[in-house]
């Protein structure tokens, strides 16, 4: 990055400002899902360290070989420590993002593992908000710096818990699960969002128009409200009449080995189709 001659402050670099402004964007929509379904930032930030030990280490080595320790620790900015340790986990094949349990999740952990929050059964307690053991107290172990009203609020919100009349707080899910989220719905989630960031990243690198992976957009930042439902049913119709001719013709030229995408002969290809719609962002 430049320098000013009279400063140590590096000059602003229009092309890194815009890339970061693009992650900034990207991230609106993952924080949203994260939060929703009460994963912590950290959680997040231990994901992304992984990503980018891993890309780093496989993927900008000097022929075909593992970046080094050092030249990692270069291009993610993490300390060398760090991405030792991370290779190392990854190497061992252990998971190398530890759960940052949030605060509600921890409570519910507390709650059902403590014996002071358990009956002679062993099930979790009613437990009074005040009092010995009470819930004041579950949030004291587990709640950081964060009010015990705050904590319930989040907690009755997911459907965690439920407060009786008489104030007394039940315990109606073990897990803290706010959006109801299953696993295929998380999984699809990440698998779409990869695909198109793969595809449009795959592209920025290649300059033959006859190797590019397909991937164009139509919008228009002008459309008035009563007309996007209406486009928005002109894409379901016609985007799925399209997604079922691409599906026959994928059927019909599947392999038959048994063996994973994945294999050398094998490829996982597809297409997808999304309708979007928010806020114009023009400036007129």
């Amino acid at each position: 990055m430049p320098v000013d001659s009279n400063s140590t402050v590096p000059a602003i670099d229009p092309v890194r400002s815009a890339i970061i402004a693009a992650c900034r964007h990207l991230m609106n929509p993952i924080a949203r899902f994260l939060i929703k379904n009460g994963v912590t930032y950290r959680e997040f930030s231990d994901v992304a360290k992984v990503a980018f030990v891993q890309i780093a280490t496989d993927e900008y080595g000097i022929r075909k070989r593992k970046t080094n320790i050092s030249r990692t620790a270069v291009l993610t900015g993490l300390t060398r420590k760090e991405v030792k340790r991370v290779r190392d986990a990854l190497a061992d094949g252990r998971d190398t993002v530890l759960p940052d349990v949030g605060r509600p999740a921890q409570l519910l952990s507390i709650w059902i593992g403590r014996r002071e929050f358990v009956d002679e059964d062993g099930n979790p307690r009613v437990l009074d908000y005040d009092g010995p053991n009470g819930f004041r107290d579950l949030c004291r172990l587990g709640g950081g710096d964060v009010p015990p009203g705050a904590l319930l609020t989040e907690l009755k919100r997911a459907g965690s818990v439920s407060e009786s009349p008489d104030g007394q707080i039940h315990l109606v899910k073990r897990h803290f699960n706010p959006s109801g989220t299953d696993e295929y719905q998380a999984k699809r989630f990440g698998e779409c969002l990869h695909d198109l960031a793969d595809t449009v990243e795959f592209n920025l690198d290649v300059d033959n128009d006859r190797d590019r992976r397909y991937e164009y957009r139509v919008w228009n930042e002008k459309i008035p409200r009563q007309f996007a439902a209406r486009f928005q049913s002109i894409v379901r119709d016609q985007g799925t009449s399209l997604l079922e001719v691409l599906d026959d013709w994928l059927s019909a030229h599947e392999s038959e080995s048994d063996e994973m995408a994945g294999d050398d002969d094998n490829r996982r290809c597809g297409v997808g189709v999304y309708f979007f719609d928010g806020k114009s962002t023009s400036s007129s």
